[in-house]
């Protein structure tokens, strides 16, 4: 009867942090101030709110991102039910307390480069830009390594004091003005800036010469559904099992980046969808749940900081169902969610 007695206990509730809808990045370029060509200092159009909250639904890597598709309310039952289940194929079900080392969120190593690149953009292309990667109804990006992924980091956040926002600087003045701009939006945003020798972020080598180089292929081109598996088994689900943040080498140029700057949009590559559908379910401040459930299925639960409980899972084969049992007090919520096949899935579940 364990799940009955860790079913019993486990409450995951918390506190809902409050947003203030949409902030949306506003880059002044300074039209009045005529022949200077510094990047302009970025401007926020409202005042910076809490942590974001994402709706509950869910995304996946084979359809746009901004495509939330609902997840019906769950159904409610009784533990004797739950426990009837937990051994059915295609159920999964909570067994545990969260893990408790708190998860670092996804995100990517932004260059200095890229950072002169994107503020560089016309307007409005460089607002829709910028604001593409961190949005939570866009790529969601929420940790930016500065120079190389990290190993031993400090961490630059809302919390940290001068002495580490000054390293930030030094690293690279324009990734720390990009990443002071991104964190107004998204107050949970992190940089992680390597503890070494101050160095600029480009100085590592730069693949092609131009940002249009970069290959952004499109859901159902070949070869997606396996840059996708390959980000996935390869980078994501070990990073997250680690306890680390999941951070990709590239943003913009460098081999296989996340994006491309397509007529002034942001076009996501197939790993960039990976990357972007990970980042939904794990907000920074999750934690692990542990889990019990279909052993051919490539599943990990989290709870978030906001309260609710995220679902992140890559389905290798054909598309199908999938129960998931979360206990809430001494009863059990049981969802019912549809997965595509050959895809990765992120879910917000509704409560």
């Amino acid at each position: 009867m364990i799940f009955r007695v860790i079913a019993t206990g486990l409450t995951l509730t918390g506190v809902v942090a409050l947003g203030v809808g949409p902030v949306r990045v506003f880059l002044d370029r300074n039209p009045a101030e005529v022949g200077t060509s510094a990047p302009a200092p970025l401007v926020l159009t409202d005042e910076p709110g809490t942590d974001p909250v994402w709706a509950p639904g869910q995304v996946d890597s084979r359809s746009r991102l901004d495509r939330l598709a609902r997840v019906a309310r769950p159904e409610r039952i009784d533990l004797e039910t739950a426990l009837g289940a937990v051994d059915d194929a295609g159920v999964l079900s909570v067994v545990g307390p969260a893990e408790e080392r708190h998860l670092a969120g996804v995100g990517t190593v932004v260059a200095g480069d890229e950072a002169r690149l994107l503020l560089g953009l016309p307007e409005p292309e460089r607002t829709r830009a910028v604001a593409t990667l961190v949005e939570p109804d866009e790529a969601g990006l929420a940790v930016f390594a500065v120079g190389a992924a990290p190993r031993n980091a400090l961490v630059v956040d809302r919390f940290s004091g001068p002495g580490r926002r000054e390293r930030l600087e030094r690293a690279d003045d324009d990734v720390a003005e990009l990443v002071a701009g991104w964190a107004q939006v998204r107050p949970d945003l992190r940089a992680l800036v390597s503890r070494g020798a101050a160095r600029r972020a480009d100085d590592r080598a730069s693949v092609g010469g131009r940002l249009d180089d970069a290959r952004a292929d499109r859901p159902g081109s070949p070869g997606w559904d396996d840059a996708v598996g390959r980000a996935v088994r390869e980078e994501i689900l070990p990073a997250l099992d680690a306890g680390r943040a999941v951070v990709a080498p590239h943003l913009l140029l460098g081999p296989d980046p996340l994006a491309a700057l397509e007529d002034g949009s942001v076009s996501l590559t197939a790993r960039g969808t990976a990357y972007a559908v990970a980042a939904r379910a794990v907000q920074p401040g999750s934690r692990l749940l542990p889990t019990r459930g279909p052993e051919d299925l490539d599943v990990r639960v989290l709870a978030r900081p906001d309260g609710r409980v995220a679902l992140l899972a890559w389905n290798d084969e054909a598309a199908r169902t999938l129960v998931v049992q979360v206990p809430e007090g001494d009863r059990v919520l049981r969802y019912e969610l549809s997965l595509r096949g050959r895809a990765l899935t992120a879910v917000v579940l509704p409560r």
